[in-house]
């Protein structure tokens, strides 16, 4: 991508990078000197994205642990839950699981937009590992991580 191309895309209101700019425009560049590198790699979740907000709000980055592939089991307080990265239907989910026999359900947070939970085959669905939260945005009036307006669905329909 050569500077003419980027300037066009940065321009476009309608960009992806774009809206993650705007989303990242407050990260202090001094909380990157603290992430642990080899543990894994980031994961940013995506603008649209409300499954588990408010804990993670759009924009939020979280480091993903590929050695921990195994949903867990167990009763945990809302900060406690284990949040996992899974591939199921060709899209990523970052989300609470529970193995049912041979489903798994992807749940969202309690007070989230989103569909509690959704069920998919588990030979259907990868966990790619779990996640950990570096940053989260603050909501602020008009940002693009504060309240969701209602009449949304997980795919931001």
């Amino acid at each position: 991508m050569d500077k003419r191309e980027l300037t066009i895309l940065l321009q476009d209101p309608t960009s992806a990078t774009r809206h993650l700019l705007a989303v990242w425009s407050d990260i202090p560049l001094l909380l990157m000197l603290d992430v642990d590198w080899e543990r894994g790699p980031l994961v940013l979740i995506g603008t649209s994205d409300r499954m588990m907000w408010p804990l993670l709000p759009p924009g939020s980055l979280l480091q993903l642990n590929p050695k921990i592939k195994t949903v867990a089991t167990g009763s945990w307080s809302e900060f406690e839950r284990p949040i996992y990265l899974i591939e199921s239907r060709g899209r990523f989910f970052c989300c609470h699981a529970q193995r049912r026999g041979e489903m798994l359900r992807l749940i969202s947070h309690g007070e989230s937009p989103s569909p509690p939970a959704i069920s998919v085959p588990f030979k259907e669905a990868k966990v790619r590992g779990q996640l950990k939260p570096i940053f989260r945005p603050l909501a602020t009036r008009g940002s693009p991580v504060g309240r969701p307006q209602r009449g949304r669905n997980i795919l931001g329909r």
